[in-house]
């Protein structure tokens, strides 16, 4: 492969990159049943939900992997929202989308409003998409900027996982 062809797809590659990790789509914030905030990246995730949820945007907030809730929602805890945490099994995106579907299904909620990293939205969109029988709204959270070339690389594998062996919900 020539340079040009070398440099030409490594430009596209940064671009797709650049758009699936850093800017991917995110939904407008309108009011939900509840507000979800995946595990990991804390306390990012959860302050940008428990701040929606605060703001009156849901009644809910649930926090996937809630055992670390209690240190990180100390000021939310006179706030005019319910908290349901739960562990998923297993403990991955796939394992949250299926523990979030079982609320929905309880609870009939009818739209949820998602939280996670920015870097994770497009991952997430494609999970819970295949897992969750109501609308499913994303909010990106942010990100670090000095680790975002790692969690490219890993989000990139996990997505292609999700896109090909990982497609049951």
């Amino acid at each position: 492969m020539s340079g040009r062809k070398l440099v030409l797809a490594g430009t596209a590659l940064a671009a797709i990159a650049l758009r699936l990790f850093a800017r991917p789509r995110v939904d407008p914030v309108i009011a939900s049943d509840a507000i979800v905030a995946l595990d990991g990246d804390r306390p990012l995730r959860l302050r940008t939900a428990a701040s929606l949820a605060a703001a009156g945007l849901a009644p809910t907030l649930v926090v996937v992997r809630g055992e670390a809730v209690a240190p990180e929602l100390v000021e939310a805890a006179a706030l005019p929202f319910e908290i349901i945490s739960f562990v998923p099994v297993p403990s991955t995106t796939r394992g949250e989308a299926r523990g979030v579907a079982m609320l929905v299904r309880e609870r009939r909620w009818r739209r949820i409003t998602v939280v996670t990293s920015t870097f994770h939205v497009s991952r997430s969109r494609l999970i819970f998409g295949r897992a969750v029988a109501c609308e499913v709204r994303f909010v990106g959270a942010g990100f670090s900027r000095a680790r975002l070339p790692r969690q490219v690389l890993l989000e990139s594998a996990k997505l292609l996982l999700a896109l090909t062996l990982r497609r049951s919900p």
